[in-house]
């Protein structure tokens, strides 16, 4: 009996390995990434094609065992978190819990399209894991390690040499992302841990500013109606005659002014140093102006204007979580604030996913309608970097006839010679009369390639402009 036993055959049972499992399993491996690829070019956002974040998840509801599948499940819906959160960062940036709870309440009053796309993903989110399972019956647990094991391995060489399947503009957050295989886990942290995000959380300390400011050319006494506008990367062309050509509109109609003042000079390098440097005279270290105790917050031109009976309006086109809007305007002064959540209907463009420019001009000239004494001051977003092509529609701006070719230069310089038009045209409203208008760039425009940043810009200096509507 016994040397029958040690004398007989015994073969391990094998699963025969199928190439046409393990290819349907490397797809569903995939699967996770599709609506999001779809997604992204629908928004013009950037994505990794494979997000290595959901291959181990998705190997686990492969597997045959009810521990890992639910596993599975739970891990797969998690990871979706991130990947939606680096959507989002790039249309609106503000991506932190109180950034979240900022804008909750705002969601059901956003476009019809907004709340579609909200309610997709996060039933996309929540239906994916039994998506998967249901597809997933011909696969059983080794076809899956397999596949499993090949897409891991294959993903994690790729992602750490980096390779992009196209170029970024890597001049907002997240746009960088282009990458053939990455971890939007990974991508999500690093860029919470920038310099920007990290500055957010730094509560804003304030000195004299070092910088000229164009509100110390306002009238005196001060005028009844006086409109403020910062431009967005409004720098100053080195070459005299493109900058004149790009101020042309307001050059033309120099008999609708009392007076009509320009030029150049420095200013801080970044957006918020330049708004608090006109409105409050004060340079800044740290963007958390949100935790700047109201009685700790410097006395700003609005306050200053409100306290003598004026109508104090801010507006700016983006998220008011950006450098903290939502809440310093109100500290400087400001009684009315609009921002994009604001006026949810409006026309959108690249930058931020914020409103255009053209939409600001209409409510200017209705807020200067009514005769009373008035300040609306402007934070211009169209112009940001960098400066979508798709914004563009004047023809104005022949940038081959000086010499600049068609790159970010040229975009950015027809942008801003679009909005003079923009500008030209809302000067000539009747409403406008008696407005003094005060207008600057708050910063030279950044650029991917520095060295034509030198050659076509006046260093650190962006433009002025000061007159005063008859």
């Amino acid at each position: 009996m016994s040397e029958s036993i040690w004398s007989k055959e015994y073969k391990l049972p094998l699963t025969p390995i199928k190439f046409n499992k393990s290819l349907y399993a490397i797809l569903l491996i995939l699967l996770p990434n599709l609506l999001f690829l779809v997604i992204s070019i629908i928004t013009g956002t950037s994505r990794p094609l494979v997000n290595i974040d959901y291959v181990i998840p998705v190997i686990f509801i492969l597997l045959n065992n009810k521990f890992f599948k639910w596993l599975g499940f739970i891990s797969l819906v998690i990871m979706t978190i991130p990947d939606i959160a680096m959507f989002v960062i790039q249309l609106f940036p503000f991506m932190d819990l109180q950034g979240v709870l900022y804008l909750a309440p705002f969601i059901l009053e956003g476009p019809l399209r907004y709340i579609i796309f909200i309610l997709a993903t996060f039933i996309y989110a929540l239906l994916l894991p039994f998506l998967i399972k249901s597809f997933a019956k011909p696969i059983d647990s080794l076809h899956a390690l397999i596949a499993g094991s090949f897409v891991l391995l294959l993903t994690y060489f790729i992602s750490m040499s980096d390779i992009e399947y196209s170029a970024g503009s890597k001049l907002t957050f997240g746009s960088e992302n282009n990458y053939i295989a990455a971890s939007q886990t990974e991508l999500y942290i690093e860029l919470q841990d920038s310099v920007f995000f990290k500055q957010a959380g730094v509560m804003t300390s304030f000195s004299p500013s070092q910088f000229d400011r164009v509100v110390s050319k306002l009238d005196e006494p001060l005028n009844d109606k006086i409109l403020l506008i910062v431009v967005e990367s409004l720098g100053a062309a080195s070459n005299p005659d493109l900058q004149k050509e790009i101020l042309k509109p307001l050059y033309q109609q120099q008999d609708l002014f009392n007076y009509y003042d320009n030029g150049f000079f420095e200013a801080p390098t970044f957006t918020v140093g330049a708004e608090i440097k006109e409105l409050c005279a004060k340079d800044i270290r740290g963007f958390g102006l949100r935790l700047v105790p109201d009685a700790s917050f410097p006395l700003c031109l609005p306050k200053i204007l409100a306290n003598q009976g004026y109508q104090t309006t801010a507006l700016h086109g983006a998220s008011g979580k950006l450098y903290d809007r939502f809440s310093w305007y109100k500290k400087a002064g400001f009684k009315e604030v609009i921002l994009s959540e604001n006026i949810v209907e409006a026309e959108r463009c690249s930058a931020f996913n914020g409103v255009c420019d053209d939409e600001v001009f209409p409510i200017i000239k209705d807020y200067f309608e009514t005769d009373r004494e008035a300040f609306f001051y402007w934070m211009t977003l169209t112009s940001h970097a960098p400066y979508a092509k798709k914004d563009i529609y004047s023809k104005r701006l022949d940038c081959k006839y000086y010499g600049i070719e068609d790159n970010e230069v040229c975009r950015n310089m027809t942008l801003q010679a679009q909005f003079f038009e923009g500008l030209a045209k809302l000067n000539t409203m009747p409403e406008m009369q008696g407005v003094e208008v005060i207008l600057v760039g708050d910063h030279v425009p950044p650029l991917i390639n520095g060295a034509i940043k030198i050659k076509e810009y006046e260093h650190l200096s962006v433009t002025w402009l000061h007159y005063k509507i008859k």
